[in-house]
């Protein structure tokens, strides 16, 4: 371990088709056994993160439900301590069914989760944690907006993962200092990524990147602006990339601290990544930056 980083919002439980093609409706398609994962934009960042330092914290609600046992055991075996914000509560487990056809494109099916009356504040998750850099997805507002207050007052840099804009990120933004947007992610009024990219700077966020999957990322940071590149691969499966992407950058700003290198590296290590089939398969390889 070399760093400590803490992951906050969502977690899932994917359920992955792989299929030859999306099918049209009212059709029924025949596969094989799906994979069931545990999957979420923050917990899969996480994941990535303890990929490359040995170990993460994430805090997102789990609670009691038939999932349980089956997210904790893999949490574990990926090096991610969890801090469950329902613990001892039953808890609606936020599902999603994940149709992956054989160029790597997917659909997918899910709900959004309900708010959570957290058994941790954030003032005494963020003591215990004591992290470097703290990364939100923009689910559980309230829990999530007072986590970045504090970082702020603390000085511990927040990254966003702004993957669509939810109404909560008016008030999220306010004190975040690094925003990782998709291509998707059009805040009111705006129309174009100058537009996003204008927006963000009125937000005093000093960096600023737009991926969009296999094209470059550009990104406007106080030092400069331009983009960079994504390697190419054979593409099996894109499922979590974007989420990845977030958890090594995250990793690789604490190495360095430079903003485009750590772009180029988590570049690298999310293209890797679409070079198998889920989300967990790529965690049993070595890749080279």
């Amino acid at each position: 371990m070399k760093h400590k980083a803490l992951f906050v919002g969502l977690t899932t439980i994917d359920i992955q088709y792989f299929i030859d093609d999306i099918p049209v409706v009212n059709t029924k398609i025949k596969t094989g056994n799906p994979d069931i994962l545990v999957g979420g934009p923050a917990t899969n960042a996480a994941v990535a993160f303890a990929y490359l330092n040995k170990t993460a914290t994430l805090a997102s609600p789990a609670g009691l439900n038939a999932f349980s046992s089956f997210i904790d055991q893999d949490l574990n075996r990926v090096g991610v301590d969890h801090f469950d914000l329902a613990y001892g509560q039953e808890f609606e487990t936020i599902l999603a069914t994940v149709l992956t056809s054989k160029n790597g494109d997917r659909t997918i099916v899910t709900h959004n989760p309900k708010e959570v009356k957290s058994t941790i504040s954030p003032q005494k998750l963020i003591d215990l944690v004591k992290p470097q850099v703290v990364l939100i997805d923009g689910f559980y507002p309230e829990f999530s907006i007072e986590c970045v207050r504090i970082c702020r007052e603390q000085q511990i840099p927040v990254v966003a993962d702004c993957g669509s804009w939810k109404p909560q990120f008016a008030d999220l933004l306010n004190d975040v200092d690094i925003a990782i947007c998709s291509a998707d992610f059009m805040p009111p009024d705006c129309e174009t990524r100058e537009d996003l990219f204008d927006f963000m700077t009125a937000k005093n966020i000093h960096s600023v990147a737009i991926s969009k999957g296999g094209a470059e990322i550009e990104f406007l940071s106080k030092e400069k602006k331009g983009s960079v590149k994504v390697p190419e691969v054979k593409v099996m499966d894109t499922l979590g990339a974007g989420d990845f992407l977030h958890g090594a950058f995250c990793y690789y700003l604490l190495e360095n601290t430079d903003f485009e290198k750590a772009l180029q590296n988590a570049a690298f290590l999310a293209s890797f990544t679409c070079s198998f089939e889920g989300t967990r398969k790529w965690l049993n390889f070595n890749h080279n930056t």
